[in-house]
C-alpha cells in the first residue's frame, strides 16, 4: 500500500468491500471477530472497526500489528487437541458449534479470497503486489 496515493487505496474499486483499505481491514476485522471473540462465545462484547477512522497508511499497519500479534499469541497458545474441540458460539438467535481448525481454515480461505482481491486492485492500477509467493514470503525462494 505504501506505494500508492491515499486516494488511490480508499478508491471504489467495485471490490467485496470497495477500496483497498476497506477489504484489507474487514480480514483483520475477521480475525478480531472469530479469534477474540467468536471463540470464546463472546459477541456480545464485539464491535465492528469503523474503517473510515483509519486515514493513513501508517494507522493502517498499526492496527495490523495489534492483530497480528493477537492472532499469533492465540495460534503459539494452541495444541493439537485444541483444534477439534467444539466450540459453541452464538451469534444473536443464531448457534454455531464449530471446531477450532474448521475457524483456522475459514481464516485461511478468508485471507486467500481477500488477499487475492487486493492482488487485483493493484494489478488494475499496474504495480506488482507485494507478495504472491509463500515461498517468496517466507523467503525460501531467495537462493534458487
Amino acid at each position: 500500500m505504501e506505494k500508492l496515493p491515499w486516494e488511490e487505496i480508499i478508491r471504489d474499486h467495485a471490490a467485496s468491500f470497495s477500496s483497498i483499505r476497506n477489504v484489507f481491514l474487514h480480514v483483520l476485522n475477521a480475525y478480531r471477530y472469530w479469534f477474540q471473540y467468536a471463540i470464546y462465545n463472546n459477541l456480545k462484547d464485539y464491535k465492528g472497526i469503523d474503517t473510515a477512522t483509519f486515514n493513513t497508511v501508517d494507522a493502517i499497519r498499526k492496527h495490523e500489528a495489534e492483530v497480528d500479534s493477537m492472532v499469533t499469541s492465540l495460534i503459539d497458545s494452541l495444541r493439537e487437541e485444541d483444534l477439534l474441540k467444539v466450540r459453541v458460539i452464538q451469534d444473536g438467535s443464531v448457534t454455531y458449534n464449530v471446531t477450532m481448525e474448521a475457524v483456522l481454515m475459514h481464516m485461511i480461505e478468508e485471507e486467500l479470497q481477500h488477499r487475492g482481491e487486493i492482488n487485483c486492485m493493484f494489478w488494475q492500477q499496474g504495480i506488482d503486489p507485494p507478495i504472491v509467493e509463500y515461498g517468496e514470503w517466507v523467503g525460501e525462494w531467495a537462493n534458487l
